[in-house]
């Protein structure tokens, strides 16, 4: 039998509260990726889905063991720091003011955990090719501060993909943009993912999103998180409008949304939850 490529296994994750108590944010979560795919983690705002990815990632807290109990294993080894394979997209796109297009996609070969080995001649290819595969062509040597909102996330895309990432984690890399330019942005990562196949861990709040983009969706619970929906969409990328209005569509929406609202019942009682759709 062959190894996962991840394997969450009974992740936990609590927090001191400031007041001598602990706040449980992760609960027990577990689930393997097998093959390159786009796996959203969906769940209502703060419910530990960015945690998670951190334990993947191998960024941990510094003052705070991560994860309290547990394990994530990459190719069968346990996760304990930073990890080569793993390369992560963040909310806010952290771009060097200085630097222009080229410069801060070519930027994350500078780093030995996941620049080392790749030749000045296969970095210069590389930076070309995801330049191109962005859309930044004509963008290459403009600096951060002339480039809009999804300009700087299509760079910040291009400088992970530049590396080759067995595992790429996003971390609602598109919740600030307008939703025309979010559209946008989900066209373009349906392209990527085709183009450079890999693990896509994608965290997300909206429904919608998980629904338009996900080959598979985990569903979490508030606080603390534990994973009560486990869902594989067999409908084809990109997926149409059309689909996305169907009734097959609309009825997974809902059994999502009552998942979620009926697990936060039994852990709150009665309430409100924000999830997107």
């Amino acid at each position: 039998m062959a190894v996962p490529l991840i394997e969450i296994d009974r992740l936990s994750q609590d927090f001191p509260s400031g007041r001598g108590q602990v706040n449980n944010v992760v609960k027990e979560v577990s689930f393997s990726v097998e093959r390159p795919e786009t796996i959203c983690i969906l769940g209502p705002s703060g419910c530990g889905k960015s945690t998670i990815l951190r334990v993947v990632s191998g960024m941990r807290d510094r003052w705070v063991a991560m994860p309290t109990s547990g394990e994530v294993r990459i190719d069968g080894a346990p996760v304990h720091a930073p990890h080569p394979k793993v390369l992560t997209v963040f909310q806010r796109p952290v771009l060097k003011a200085w630097l222009d297009v080229r410069g801060n996609i070519t930027l994350p070969f500078r780093a030995g955990l996941w620049g080392k080995g790749v030749s000045s001649e296969e970095r210069a290819k590389r930076v070309e090719e995801v330049i191109e595969a962005v859309g930044l062509g004509d963008a290459r040597r403009l600096y951060p501060k002339q480039l809009s909102g999804g300009m700087k996330q299509r760079v910040s895309l291009a400088a992970r993909l530049v590396l080759r990432p067995g595992i790429l984690c996003l971390d609602e890399p598109f919740s600030a943009l307008d939703p025309e330019t979010r559209l946008e942005m989900h066209r373009l990562v349906l392209g990527l993912w085709q183009r450079f196949p890999c693990v896509a861990l994608f965290v997300t709040h909206d429904v919608s999103e998980a629904l338009r983009l996900a080959d598979r969706i985990i569903v979490l619970s508030t606080r603390p998180a534990t994973v009560v929906m486990d869902v594989s969409l067999v409908e084809p990328k990109p997926r149409s409008d059309a689909w996305m209005r169907s009734a097959e569509s609309v009825d997974l929406e809902q059994r999502i949304i009552t998942r979620i609202r009926e697990a936060t019942a039994r852990e709150r009682g009665p309430g409100t939850v924000r999830v997107g759709v």
